[in-house]
């Protein structure tokens, strides 16, 4: 069947999308600065290439479904928007189906951090190769699937709390990176620092790693040891890159001198460490710890920004929470009408306070029929009141389970 429809289609460069092929632009190729006749634009950085040099550009889409995506989200005609999301409300939201390649992949990266971190602990030599595999697996997946991949960062475990916090932030970095404009083999030295930045904590007493009361000054002094450990493994591996043992040492290091284990400043801090830096703090906020428990994404902003320009670079932080927006995929949200729901998609093109959400909990905070509903439009509850999100809430509020969700896969037929 031919797709001629899907050729050629004028796109403002301002809404141009990752995973859009720009098959001619607005003027000729040889006037502009592009050496291929035709691209896929793979990254924000490449997006912000063809709006520096055109106003628009002809795409050509790759499936209906695309092309289709594309017209909802531009087109100023209310009665096709209302046709196309009474179309998309029939249709089930399979959650399993939407995040499979993801959590495959999470589930066998998971699977090699915590074989290093053992192999570490008794002292072995461990295989660089499948770090470096699995970190090239995790930036495709980023890169085609993001938003189901992020979300694996939500399956929370009460035990491997390093593997998997290294995993967590090694996710983050990626898709920061990416969205940062960085070049794939860049993203991937992030993406493998990241994983390994907390292998030094191997090296201590694990009792002192779970302990739930106020830590000793000795006992912070013996904590703070572990990004050296982590250095002092990490260099007798000559095949790995440089950022790695960069990251390894220096995540804790702070702008203003007060970190460790060095107290280096602003200008001795490379960039790829600034951005580990804030991930790693961002991920162990909003991550039940054994002497806290989890805070809310929000919160979690508030303190970066309470830090900026203090702890963290202030353009930075600002860029992570643009990326990761108010109510990213997993966040627990609590409607106006006190109904519960998971954030299961984003809108990061001019709807960012307006995402997908599944509703699990009634105004009572009890089990209901769920419903996926898209707040991008306006979608009325039982007494016809539009849904509006009142709050966001750390991992498990009210007793909601992401983590189960995700395991357990769910299809929903949306209520009409």
């Amino acid at each position: 069947m031919s797709q001629s429809h899907l050729q050629s289609i004028k796109v403002l460069s301002e809404n141009l999308e990752i995973g859009m092929f720009v098959s001619s632009l607005d003027k000729p190729w040889d006037q502009s600065s592009f050496l291929m006749q035709g691209f896929d634009l793979r990254d924000q950085f490449d997006i912000e290439a063809v709006k520096n040099e055109c106003e628009h550009v002809f795409v050509d889409f790759k499936s209906d479904f695309q092309f289709k995506e594309h017209k909802l989200k531009t087109s100023v005609s209310s009665s096709y928007k209302n046709k196309i999301l009474s179309k998309h409300q029939a249709e089930n939201f399979d959650l399993k189906a939407h995040t499979k390649t993801a959590r495959k992949q999470h589930k066998g990266s998971s699977t090699v951090v915590k074989s290093v971190l053992d192999k570490v602990m008794l002292g072995e030599d461990f295989d660089s190769y499948s770090v470096k595999n699995t970190v090239k697996n995790m930036v495709r997946e980023v890169l085609t699937n993001e938003e189901a991949m992020l979300m694996m960062i939500m399956l929370k475990s009460n035990h491997n709390h390093v593997a998997q916090h290294c995993l967590n932030v090694s996710i983050l970095a990626i898709g920061f990176a990416r969205y940062l404009g960085y070049s794939e083999p860049k993203i991937e030295e992030i993406g493998m620092g990241a994983l390994l930045h907390d292998i030094g904590k191997v090296k201590i007493d694990e009792t002192l790693l779970e302990k739930k009361g106020d830590l000793s000054p000795k006992e912070v002094q013996a904590l703070c040891k572990h990004s050296q450990h982590a250095y002092h493994i990490l260099k007798t591996k000559a095949d790995l890159p440089p950022a790695v043992l960069d990251i390894a040492i220096c995540h804790h290091e702070r702008l203003g001198g007060q970190g460790y284990p060095r107290g280096l400043k602003a200008e001795q801090i490379s960039q790829r460490v600034r951005i580990v830096s804030i991930i790693d703090s961002f991920e162990a906020l909003t991550t039940d710890q054994p002497h806290r428990k989890a805070i809310s994404v929000v919160e979690a902003y508030k303190i970066l920004m309470q830090d900026k320009n203090i702890k963290f670079e202030e353009k930075l932080v600002l860029k992570f929470i643009e990326w990761r927006g108010i109510y990213p995929a997993g966040t627990i949200v609590e409607m106006k009408n006190g109904e519960v729901g998971i954030v299961v998609s984003g809108n990061r093109k001019g709807n960012k306070l307006k995402p997908k959400v599944l509703l699990v909990l009634d105004e009572n905070k009890k089990p209901r029929k769920e419903r996926l509903v898209d707040l991008a439009f306006i979608q009325t509850d039982a007494e016809s009141k539009p849904y509006v999100i009142f709050k966001a809430f750390e991992a498990e509020a009210f007793g909601v389970s992401v983590s189960q969700y995700l395991e357990d896969g769910l299809i929903i037929a949306p209520t009409r």
